[in-house]
C-alpha cells in the first residue's frame, strides 16, 4: 500500500476477511480519537472536522493528478479541474455534529471562487435541463451544527451531477446511516466521492461539468479492537435495494478509484481493516 496518505489516527487491526454476514459484536465500539482541530467557526471549536487535519487526505496511486486541495470548516476536499467536480471529499462527522440550529432551508448552491475558471456554476446542473440534480458530496444534513459549515457545504466543489432517484433514495439512505453510526459510536470518519469509467464521461451545462458513472464512499470508526472500516460503490442510476448490497471492502474501493485510503496507519492494520467488509458490523 502506498503509506503516503497522511493520517493522525492509530487503530489496531480487525482479522481480515472477505464480505460476510456475520453476528453483530455485543461490545459497543468506542469513538476514535482525533487531535483537537481549529475551525474557522466559531460553532466548530470542538469538533474533529477535516480543517486543519491530514488523516482524511488521500493520494492518487495511479498516476493521476492529485487536485486541488480545498479545506472548509466541516470537511477538506481535492478539486478535479479538468472535469469541474470534486475528486474526493474528506469529513468526520460527531455525534454532536449529527443535528443543529441551521437547516438546509434557505441556503443556495454557489460557484466557489477559489478555483480557477472555467468552474460548475448552479446553473450547470439544472434536473429539468440534463436530468441529473446537484449532489452533496458533504450532506448538508451533516452540517447543521454551523451556519458556515451549512454554506460551504453548497459550494459547487462539494456537488456532483447525480440521478435524482439515488440521490433521494439509496444514497440519501447511507447519509441517514452515518449518522446513526456517528451518533451510536461517537464519530465517524468519512471520504466520498465520484468514479469516472470512462474516459471521456458526458457533460452537462455550459462549462461542460462531468457526469459520474458512480460515487463512493468509506467509512471508519472504533479504536483498538473495535476499529472497522467499509465501502460502499453506487452506480449513478436510479434503484432501490438495501444498502448492503452496494457495500464492499475499502480495498475494493481503493481498486476502481486509484485512490488510496487510510495508508499511513501501520501495512498489517492496514491490510486487515480494509480487506475485511463484515455489513452486520454496522447495523443501523
Amino acid at each position: 500500500m502506498n503509506t503516503s496518505c497522511l493520517l493522525s489516527l492509530a487503530f489496531v487491526a480487525l482479522t481480515a476477511g472477505g464480505c460476510r454476514m456475520s453476528t453483530p459484536k455485543a461490545a459497543t465500539p468506542k469513538a476514535a480519537v482525533a487531535e483537537s482541530q481549529t475551525t474557522a467557526a466559531p460553532e466548530a471549536a470542538d469538533t474533529l472536522s477535516a480543517s486543519g487535519s491530514a488523516y482524511l487526505l488521500c493520494r492518487r496511486t495511479d498516476g493521476g493528478d492529485e487536485g486541488q486541495l480545498l479545506r472548509r470548516t466541516a470537511y477538506v476536499t481535492a478539486y478535479d479541474a479538468r472535469r469541474l467536480t470534486p475528486m474526493w471529499v474528506g469529513w468526520t462527522l460527531t455525534a454532536a455534529h449529527t443535528d443543529g440550529p441551521h437547516e438546509r432551508k434557505g441556503h443556495k448552491f454557489y460557484e466557489d471562487t477559489d478555483v480557477p475558471e472555467p468552474r460548475a456554476l448552479y446553473s450547470d446542473i439544472r434536473e429539468s435541463e440534463c436530468g441529473y440534480q446537484r449532489g452533496h458530496m458533504c450532506p448538508a444534513a451533516d452540517n447543521k451544527w454551523s451556519r458556515q459549515a451549512q454554506d460551504e457545504s453548497f459550494l459547487m466543489t462539494n456537488i456532483c451531477p447525480q440521478n435524482g432517484d439515488l440521490n433521494g433514495r439509496d444514497w440519501k439512505v447511507l447519509e441517514d446511516a452515518c449518522r446513526t453510526w456517528a451518533t451510536r459510536w461517537g464519530a465517524v470518519h468519512i471520504v466520498c466521492g465520484p468514479i469516472y469509467r470512462r474516459k471521456r464521461p458526458r457533460r452537462v451545462g455550459p462549462h461542460r461539468v462531468a457526469v459520474p458513472d458512480a460515487f463512493f464512499k468509506v467509512v471508519l470508526t472504533g479504536s483498538g479492537s473495535d476499529a472497522r472500516c467499509i465501502g460502499f460503490v453506487y452506480d449513478n442510476v436510479a434503484g432501490h435495494k438495501p444498502m448492503a448490497s452496494y457495500a464492499c471492502s475499502v480495498d475494493d474501493v481503493e481498486e476502481r478509484t486509484g485512490l488510496d485510503f487510510f495508508s499511513a496507519l501501520p501495512d498489517d492494520v492496514e491490510a486487515a481493516i480494509e480487506a475485511r467488509c463484515d455489513v452486520d458490523q454496522w447495523p443501523v
